[in-house]
């Protein structure tokens, strides 16, 4: 921290601190060079240390130092001290959006517009100069002591701002986050209008669109959910205006307003169309005041306070004139008020004073009051405030699983009625979340069992789960299980099938039949058809094959079919012995074996062809398959000696003839 009176790189005198984030802390000072009040950020270190956010940080700083625009805080100017960097800018005197809202709550629709729209003319203007601010939220709009609203931070939210795993503001930068930026993708112009619709809808209705534990939870629901049109929310917002703010909060970035233009005609076209009185109270109560003094370290005048001055009767902010080029309001700047401010002072004051005097008059001559904005105050902090105006608070607990226990839920009458003094107002207070048992989901779809657990007031999340029995996209159960009486708005856990497991296949081939079965069982499979074959080149007993094959993704108890080898069948040999070989090959071949043949010289015709002898012989056993050698008979060839007539004396040498037999006729069968 740095303390009063210390000079921020030679110029900012610090006075005091105003603020700090999750980025940087922010001082208000005195530039000693110009004579005027500042607001100076100033990067935590570890920021300073990444060279790469440095960086970054100095160019959208350069970047939204180019915005001079009415509802723009201007950047003057900024630079490296004691390690780390600063930005600084012009200091407004007045509070943030997001203070107003929590503090009284929904604005009027006629206020609320106007505001917006003065919001989407600073965001036009800095779009239009390739600027995306990336993180509009309420935080980011201060209301100065002229009622205009102001938008900071523009052009270095892309350093840190909006960034999930820098900023300390998580869960207040997710509630204003677009779609896409929740989802981490692409950031646009869209995106800021759709920051600027959930800004819209929380003036309306004093509520965000959506809310949640954690950050991740709300970025889901920024996503995935549709919001309640305002209107729903509080029936006081015109129904009209359900269709302008739901469309800036399309999910789908092509579905909202094409540019701030088109947001702001639409907004115009409903705010002409608003009663005429719509508008007559610009704030309730206390939208400045003493905290705008205190945030500018100075102390507030004496007597009445004029910028932000209300009307105690009506609780209306009486908003000062515009100051001229030459006035000052004494906020602004530190030299003092000056002697035309002092009138200004006074003579706001004596408006003030009348102002005042009227609407007692108006009101209270009648014993008639205006009935305040309660809701969203402790139940006894509501009743304190209805019996300062004279009324009596009537009190019912409600249960409620998104307002903590003892604030104000509803009130009626509303805020603005006139009543007389002594009625009774209805405050609906929350008694907390309640309970009720978790109620029957099982074998619905999931959509189903989601509609029907947030009806009863819970917040169920999905997690899937393999079932043999459930139908996939059905519902098993509950965490905690149906009738467990649990906390209205806690989470639960729906357990939704997704159909049978899926397994993997173990290697069975090479394993002893019982080994496998006992493996594919281990595995949650079944076995399948057993299938034996004989083999001479497996142990007999062991796995051949299956399938499905070793590896394969099979649901739980699949069956995996195996083929087995068996030890050869060995069955008798039949006789073939005096059969021709064609004959003999047949009937060999016919019972399981292969026939081989050989051969075996004779001298007897009749035995060319025949089967003279078999091994194994007839009668013999062997396995199928096995070879039966066959002898077959064969004519050895004669050879014969031819002594030709002698015609000359001259002799001749013998000529050798081999004469080849005839085939002989087949043998006889059998």
């Amino acid at each position: 921290m740095v303390e009063p009176d210390t000079i921020i790189d030679g110029r900012y005198r610090v006075l005091s601190r105003v603020g700090s984030g999750g980025m940087a802390d922010v001082y208000l000072a005195e530039d000693q060079l110009l004579g005027r009040h500042v607001a100076v950020k100033l990067l935590h270190h570890h920021f300073a240390e990444d060279q790469e956010f440095v960086e970054r940080f100095r160019r959208e700083a350069s970047s939204a130092a180019a915005l001079s625009h009415p509802n723009i805080v201007a950047i003057f100017d900024r630079g490296e001290w004691h390690g780390t960097y600063y930005i600084a800018m012009e200091y407004v005197a007045g509070r943030s959006l997001k203070m107003i809202v929590r503090e009284q709550g929904a604005l009027n629709p006629a206020t609320a517009i106007d505001i917006v729209v003065q919001i989407l003319r600073a965001t036009r203007f800095a779009h239009k100069r390739g600027v995306i601010h990336r993180d509009l939220k309420p935080h980011n709009v201060i209301l100065d002591e002229e009622g205009r609203a102001r938008v900071t931070d523009f052009g270095i939210a892309r350093a840190g701002a909006s960034d999930m795993t820098l900023t300390g503001s998580i869960m207040g930068t997710a509630q204003y986050l677009s779609p896409e930026q929740a989802q981490g993708l692409a950031v646009s112009t869209a995106s800021d209008l759709y920051s600027v619709g959930v800004i819209l809808y929380e003036l309306l209705t004093g509520v965000v669109p959506f809310e949640g534990e954690t950050a991740v939870a709300i970025a889901f629901k920024q996503v995935s959910a549709e919001p309640r049109p305002p209107s729903a929310v509080l029936d006081s917002v015109p129904p009209a205006l359900d269709e302008v703010v739901l469309r800036a909060l399309a999910k789908d970035p092509s579905r909202r307003y094409a540019d701030a233009d088109e947001f702001i005609a639409a907004l115009e076209r409903d705010r002409e169309a608003l009663p005429a009185s719509a508008g007559a109270a610009v704030l309730a109560a206390g939208a400045f005041g003493a905290e705008a003094w205190a945030a500018s370290g100075r102390e507030p005048p004496a007597g009445p306070v004029a910028p932000g001055a209300t009307n105690s009767a009506t609780g209306a902010l009486l908003l000062p004139p515009a100051a001229g080029p030459e006035e000052d309001t004494g906020i602004t700047r530190g030299d003092g008020p000056r002697p035309k401010t002092v009138l200004l002072w006074s003579l706001a004051a004596a408006l003030v004073a009348g102002a005042i005097a009227l609407a007692l008059l108006a009101g209270g001559g009648g014993g008639r009051v205006t009935v305040p904005y309660v809701v969203g105050q402790t139940e006894l902090g509501a009743a304190a405030k209805l019996r300062q105006l004279g009324l009596v608070a009537v009190a019912s607990p409600e249960p409620s699983a998104s307002v903590t226990s003892g604030l104000v839920i509803r009130q009626s009458p509303p805020l603005g009625a006139r009543v007389s003094k002594g009625t009774r107002v209805s405050i609906v207070v929350s008694s907390g979340p309640g309970s009720a048992a978790l109620p029957a989901v099982e074998g619905l779809t999931t959509a189903e069992a989601l509609r029907n657990l947030r009806a009863a007031g819970f917040k169920p999340t999905t997690r899937s789960q393999s079932s043999a029995t459930i139908a996939h996209g059905h519902v098993i159960g509950t965490d905690p299980p149906t009738g467990t009486v649990t906390q209205l708005g806690s989470s639960v856990v729906v357990l939704v099938s997704s159909g049978p497991a899926q397994l993997r296949v173990p290697e069975a081939v090479g394993e002893p039949q019982k080994g496998a079965e006992g493996s594919l069982a281990n595995a949650g499979l079944t076995v399948g058809p057993i299938t034996p074959v004989s083999s001479t080149s497996q142990s007999p007993g062991s796995v051949i094959s299956q399938s499905p094959p070793a590896g394969a993704s099979v649901p739980a108890g699949s069956p995996v079919s195996l083929t087995v080898a068996q030890a050869p069948t060995e069955i008798p040999v039949p006789n073939v012995v005096g059969n021709n070989e064609t004959q003999a090959a047949a009937a060999l071949g016919g019972a399981g074996f292969v026939p081989k043949t050989a051969t075996a010289t004779v001298t007897d015709p009749t035995k060319v062809g025949v089967v003279l002898n078999q091994s194994p012989g007839a009668g013999q056993t062997a396995r199928k398959g096995a070879t039966v050698t066959l002898t077959v008979g064969t004519l050895v060839p004669k050879t014969t000696t031819t002594t030709p007539t002698n015609t000359t004396t001259t002799p001749t040498t013998p000529t050798q003839t081999t004469t080849t037999p005839t085939t002989p006729p087949p043998a006889p069968s059998g």
